[in-house]
């Protein structure tokens, strides 16, 4: 009996151990944020009479990675490059997935097989017509409903909690840091202008942040972009719960669902 008591005390605290365990990872997966960081660039310096495809499949370059727990653990994508995404924990690379290169069997055509008899739709324009039509109709009936659903009493309510908690993750998700500066040609001088113009609107608001020249003539696309920004898994989840229980949100969405019923 004294046997049992003592195996069945090291059960219990193994499980409390590992009970333990889970609990500080789980805590550290909500409340430690994610860290991202990217930056994207085109460097053509010169100006084309043509739009650059070349330039743009030659000479850009992006890089994206997100890093945990002060990067110990870390996820980067570099394009182009032999490994696309890798996984790094404590500095060492234990995972990575790159651009296979085709053998020379491979990429050679394959001969083309028998061609088979496609079936011969026989039915004639004016029963085509009526599917198409029934099909317009059908379509047309399910924004009906899906608008009056979002537009009642209940889905107003709902939208007004939705709108809130959704700014409220925007805001928590949005880069902290970021950057765009370079120079751009349109080879028109009506779209350059209607760029200007944008850019003249987002300029007193993202001063900072914006920093771009126009060629007014050619074809140019000469940019670098960076941000930066942290994102904690709890903020996302806090505001998301909420909406799951509360009455309005839950009857919009069962309504929601027949939408997917209709189209079968």
């Amino acid at each position: 009996m004294a046997i049992l008591l003592t195996v069945l005390k090291w059960i219990g605290i193994i499980l409390l151990i590992l009970l333990a365990v889970i609990l500080f990872v789980l805590l550290l997966v909500l409340f430690v944020p994610f860290r991202y960081k990217g930056r994207a660039g085109v460097s053509d310096p010169e100006c084309h009479e043509e739009f650059p495809v070349a330039v743009l499949k030659e000479r850009s370059d992006v890089n994206f990675d997100v890093s945990w727990l002060g990067g110990m653990i870390k996820v980067a994508a570099v394009f182009p490059a032999k490994k696309i995404v890798s996984l790094k924990v404590f500095g060492k690379e234990v995972w990575s997935m790159g651009l296979e290169k085709k053998t020379e069997e491979e990429e050679k055509p394959k001969e083309p097989e028998e061609e088979k008899e496609e079936e011969k739709d026989t039915r004639s324009l004016c029963d085509k017509l009526d599917d198409l039509s029934a099909k317009v109709e059908k379509i047309l009936d399910l924004i009906d409903y899906v608008h009056r659903v979002l537009t009642g009493r209940c889905g107003r309510r709902a939208w007004e909690k939705v709108k809130v908690r959704l700014g409220r993750i925007v805001g928590h998700v949005v880069p902290q840091m970021w950057k765009l500066s370079g120079n751009i040609g349109l080879n028109d001088p009506c779209l350059n202008g209607n760029m200007n113009i944008a850019y003249s609107v987002l300029k007193p608001f993202a001063d900072d942040h914006l920093n771009l020249e126009t060629e007014w003539d050619l074809y140019r696309c000469n940019l670098e972009a960076a941000a930066a920004g942290r994102i904690q898994i709890f903020v996302p989840i806090r505001e998301a719960v909420p909406l799951i229980f509360d009455k309005d949100c839950r009857k919009v969405f069962k309504k929601l669902l027949k939408v997917k019923a209709k189209l079968k």
